[in-house]
């Protein structure tokens, strides 16, 4: 299973909230909430098949927030594909993928997952316990809204900060639309986090949007933010787009190199050696 890491964090004075707030739940739908959740399934799994075909170019503006003054950190990009449902990273113009970690490639706090691996995890075993809420006007959508839970004996979500680690329990929500059931939005809420990792907060919001590219409908979040606050109260934030996502095809030249397990795992909030 696989998250964001929180790496080298930043001082950061705490706060922000606009990110994450939710729409309020509404009247509940006539289906049958289990049978509407296996549905959603079945339709993000078809997405989820689509996603090891493509590639997408990344691009991350990182921020900072200390002593109530916001500091624009840098702006990083890379080309990102998911390939055995791992995230390989590059940078634009190089032709090979994974031989770096994406903390190698950008050092400091950043985020993956974004392509489909941590939707994957949600979706596709049953780690997650759900909960239906109602129904909900999302992102100009109207929706269903399922809240989400995944306790610590079947979580892969590995925060570390410096030489400190540990596997936590998550929770967050996801809305579909109503009428195709394809992912609208998922938020992930960690802060259940051990006192000696000195990270007291970690939220991820991914916003999805359905493009046709290469014959196929291909579902991807329009942007994603991640949020972080450290045991001093400090503040992190990084925001996330996603473009120029294109099909692999027979004239594609795709090298894959495998990840070193240290440096994947320092890039995840998930599991990979863990």
């Amino acid at each position: 299973m696989r998250f964001y890491s929180i790496r080298d964090f930043a001082t950061l004075p705490a706060g922000l909230t606009l990110i994450f707030a939710a729409s309020a739940a509404t009247d509940k739908p006539t289906e049958d909430p289990e049978l509407l959740l296996r549905q959603i399934r079945s339709v993000t799994a078809v997405h989820l098949s689509q996603l090891p075909n493509y590639t997408c170019h990344e691009v991350v503006d990182r921020m900072l927030r200390r002593g109530g003054t916001w500091n624009h950190l840098d702006t990083v990009e890379f080309e990102v594909a998911l390939v055995g449902g791992e995230e390989l990273f590059s940078r634009p113009g190089e032709d090979r993928f994974g031989e770096r970690s994406i903390g190698e490639l950008a050092p400091g706090t950043i985020s993956n997952g974004v392509l489909g691996s941590q939707i994957d995890m949600i979706f596709a075993s049953d780690a997650a316990e759900f909960r239906f809420v109602g129904t909900a006007d999302e992102d100009g959508h109207k929706t269903f809204r399922y809240d989400l839970r995944v306790p610590q004996d079947k979580s892969g979500y590995l925060v570390r900060h410096g030489s400190a680690q540990a596997v936590v329990p998550f929770e967050g929500s996801v809305w579909v639309d109503v009428e195709t059931l394809d992912l609208v939005r998922v938020d992930l809420n960690v802060n259940r986090i051990p006192s000696y990792v000195g990270v007291r907060s970690i939220e991820k919001s991914m916003h999805y949007r359905l493009m046709h590219i290469g014959g196929a409908n291909f579902l991807l979040p329009r942007n994603a933010e991640l949020a972080a606050t450290d045991d001093r109260g400090n503040y992190s934030l990084n925001m996330i787009s996603l473009d120029q996502c294109r099909e692999f095809t027979g004239e594609s030249t795709i090298k894959y190199g495998a990840p070193t397990n240290g440096s994947a795992s320092r890039e995840r909030l998930g599991h990979r050696d863990q």
